[in-house]
């Protein structure tokens, strides 16, 4: 016996794009606006162009610092993975690890004391200080070789 069903409905979506996280609203003013003052004879000096703001379309991209960690100091070359405890100030804040490679998939530590394992690939990880973190600490509790 053959099932009959219907063909697929075939939907398209149009989404109006919505300004993202450092673009400003674009507010109707509620009030009119008084007319603009008459342009100057002449143009201003180079020193105030290189001073304004750039237009609201052009953005910046969100920087984030990023504190290396020498984990090569307390554990052997060879270490694949290590077991670590983080310890974060204030406890409310959160750290993430990672190393070179895994940027898009850190490891979270929350605080105020948080255990957990890296995978490592080289002397050297990196640390993303969030939510309010100001600083951290790091214990060694364990390693994995080949």
């Amino acid at each position: 016996m053959i099932d009959m069903h219907p063909p697929p409905a075939y939907i398209q979506i149009a989404q109006k794009p919505t300004p993202g996280a450092g673009q400003p609203l674009q507010l109707v003013p509620s009030q009119p606006q008084p007319p603009a003052a008459p342009a100057a004879p002449h143009p201003p000096p180079a020193a105030d162009q290189s001073q304004q703001q750039p237009p609201p379309g052009d953005i910046e991209p969100e920087r984030i610092e990023v504190t290396p960690l020498d984990v090569g100091r307390y554990l052997p070359p060879t270490a694949l993975y290590a077991t670590i405890i983080v310890t974060v100030v204030p406890p409310t804040g959160t750290v993430e690890i990672y190393v070179p490679g895994s940027e898009d998939t850190p490891v979270i530590f929350r605080g105020p004391k948080t255990a957990g394992e890296i995978r490592l690939n080289g002397p050297t990880a990196y640390v993303r200080l969030k939510n309010g973190a100001t600083s951290y600490e790091v214990e060694y509790l364990s390693w994995r070789e080949p």
